[in-house]
Order: structure tokens, then sequence, then C-alpha cells
């Protein structure tokens, strides 16, 4: 799906939608219309905004204690219908079980390319009544175990593409998995991202797209060529919904909604910010890093800074999460001088952009669950948690419990 079909436009129907009182008078517009078989969805006006409630329902970690109660380089996390949530680490014990109070029910799963071993665990998603599935990104292969933490079996892929990246779970239950690839040449050009849908035993079923996914091109930093992306150019990324794809391709201020055969259904826009790049955003880019780079590594850092063109426009989505009942959220690619935190557009099932969720600096939106927002944190000593707010209510799915 290189390119799209013309907009030529069938029908329009105009809806309006306004915030709670909590979030001011602002409004969003939100109108829809039909162009050859494809629904444009069209918000407009001033963002409602909104934060995190003031306290957590739950914050799983600890600075001291049992190890297997510490929490380091968590990389997913899942809540179960019980309340109780599953917590994917890369640092042994690599799957913990935390019950609803926040005591640890279970762990399991050490290093290795044994049946019930990871070589690197990267995403979880429920697989049943009661058993989940774990994407192990270095054996490459889907892990089965019951929510009580007794192994299934394991699936591998079949065939392994290269670099694989998982993008989420159908309803089906078949995953969907990426591959950015990287395409060498004398100037910049861009290199593909593919998607690929496995079933649950990990053969590949099909490949559902094949968009541009980041623009690569050739430096000279201390006499040798190295291949750099353009500062602040965006990147095409994809996630699973339960019945179709989210994709955007990081240039405009857009999600493209497909079904899951890769046929483009939904587009999802929004009004932004002025995407010109001027010589001050660069100039603040490379203050920015030279602050934050340790003065050893600066030298070398600041080189390579230097020798990487800038884009001409920002890039506009740098990640996706999908949410319950078809719902998006979108994260905004930052840019200099914004404040430092994640910025999230909610959009509901329909495509309605709800509001923008603002994240502090030390926090990472991991997943949205349809009671909580699970959110992976840091404090001044670097100790990681795992924390679930309760969803803001105006950011709730209005298609939820239809």
């Amino acid at each position: 799906m290189d390119s799209f079909r013309a907009a030529t436009s069938l029908a329009a129907a105009v809806l309006c939608i306004g915030c709670d009182a909590s979030s001011g008078d602002r409004s969003q517009d939100f109108s829809v219309r039909d162009s050859a078989g494809v629904e444009i969805v069209e918000n407009h006006g001033e963002i409602p905004e909104f934060a995190l409630p003031a306290e957590p329902r739950l914050r799983l970690g600890r600075q001291d204690g049992p190890p297997e109660e510490q929490l380091f380089r968590v990389v997913d996390a899942l809540e179960l219908e019980d309340g109780s949530v599953a917590v994917v680490s890369q640092v042994e014990p690599l799957i913990r079980l935390f019950a609803p109070d926040g005591d640890l029910r279970d762990v399991f799963g050490s290093p290795g390319q044994g049946p019930r071993e990871f070589g690197l665990p990267q995403n979880i998603w429920k697989a049943g009544a009661d058993s989940l599935v774990i994407y192990d990104w270095r054996n490459r292969r889907l892990a089965y175990w019951t929510e009580g933490g007794a192994f299934l079996s394991v699936s591998p892929l079949r065939p392994v593409p290269p670099a694989p990246i998982p993008a989420g779970r159908f309803g089906d239950g078949s995953v969907l998995v990426t591959s950015l690839r990287m395409a060498r040449s004398d100037e910049f050009t861009w290199s593909p991202l593919t998607g690929m849908r496995y079933d649950a035993t990990g053969a590949l079923r099909d490949t559902v797209f094949n968009v541009p996914g980041w623009n690569l091109g050739p430096v000279e930093i201390g006499g040798e060529t190295v291949f750099v992306d353009r500062h602040f150019e965006g990147l095409a990324g994809a996630r699973a919904l339960p019945d179709g794809i989210a994709l955007t391709l990081g240039d405009a201020y857009e999600v493209r909604v497909l079904d899951p055969a890769g046929r483009l259904t939904r587009l999802i826009r929004w009004t932004g910010r002025d995407r010109t790049v001027t010589e001050a955003h660069v100039a603040a880019a490379r203050e920015a890093m030279s602050r934050r780079i340790p003065g050893e590594q600066r030298p070398s850092a600041l080189r390579r800074f230097d020798a990487t063109p800038a884009a001409e426009r920002f890039g506009t989505v740098s990640g996706l999460r999908p949410g319950p009942a078809g719902s998006v959220w979108a994260r905004e690619m930052p840019r200099p001088g914004d404040p430092e935190g994640e910025r999230w557009l909610a959009f509901d099932g329909e495509g309605r952009l709800l509001g923008r969720l603002a994240l502090p600096a030390n926090a990472n939106l991991t997943r949205v669950g349809r009671r909580h927002l699970i959110v992976t944190e840091t404090d001044e000593l670097d100790i990681e948690y795992v924390s679930l707010y309760p969803v803001p209510p105006e950011l709730v799915t209005m298609s939820e419990g239809r």
C-alpha cells in the first residue's frame, strides 16, 4: 500500500462534541465524509488538555527488598481481568505476576533457548480465558503460558523476517509483526516498513502492508561513512487493533486504519502545529544534546550531530497504542523547546479526538487498558515502577459499552 486513492467526496456528515467543564469551554469539531469507500475523519479546534491523576490505583516495584519485587528494564505490562498485573522484564525473573493488591504472586521465565526459557521477552497479550502469549524477540517465537505460570507451548515464527518487531495481537489470535529494513544508497532513500500477519502457531499468513519506513543516507564522520536518519524526520509505525491496523507514516497529522488484510478503511486527521524546521530548532536540539551527553562522549556525539542533515519538516507521530473498543492513542513527536514528557492524543473508536494527555518527564505510557493506563515510571534514583492510573473519564472511548 505505497499509494492511496485520490479523495473524492461522496457524502458529508458533520458532528460536534463538547468538552467536560473540567476542560474549560474548548471543543473539537468532528466531521466524517466518504472518499471512494474510505472514511475520512477530520478533527479541528483547540485540543482539550489532561494530566494523570495525582495518585495511581496501584504502584509496583520497590527500592529495596526481595530482588523479584524490584523492577528493571520493564518492556511491557498487562492488567488481567481480576486486576492482577503481568510484568515483562528483561532482567531475571523475566515474567512477574502481581496480585490486585500488589503482592507478588508468581514468577517464571529464565534466559535461554529451551522451551520454558526466553531469549529476550518483548510483549505480552491475553491468549484466552486464563492464558498468556509472550513474544520472545531473541528466539523469534510466541510462548504460551497460563496466568498461573504453567508452561503450555512455543510457536516459532515461520519464516523469520529481518529485524522483526512485535506490533500487537488481533482479536482472532493472530499477531502483527513489522520489519524495518535498511536500504543503502549514495543518497538519502526511504527504507521500507513491512507488516506481516502470523497466525497463533507462528506461521506467516500474509503480508498486509509495505510503506516508506525511515529515510536513511550516508554521511562522513571522522573519515568513515555511516548511515543515519535526518534530524526531526518522521518514522512509520503500526499497531494491531482487535479487527484492524493503526498505521502512521510519521509525515502527516493523520493515522491510517487498515482492515486485517491491509486495505485502507479510515483516515483519522487533526490540526497540528506548523512543521517547518528552522535553524533555531537545530541549534536548540544541539544545545540540549550537549547538556545531556557526558563530557567524554560529547565531542564524538556533536560531530555526529553536525554531520547529520535536518529534515525540512518535523515528523508528527512517534508512537501508537491501541485502546479498548477500537480506540487509538498517538504520541506526538517532540520538538526542541517542548515540555519534557510524552504527549498522547486519544481518539475513540470512531476517530473522535477526545484530548491530549501530558505525562511527566519520567513516565512512559506502556498500555491503554479498559480500566487503567499502565505507565512505567522512574524516580530520581532511576528506580523503576509500574503504575496503574485510572483513565481520565473524558478520555474513555465513547464507543465502549455500546
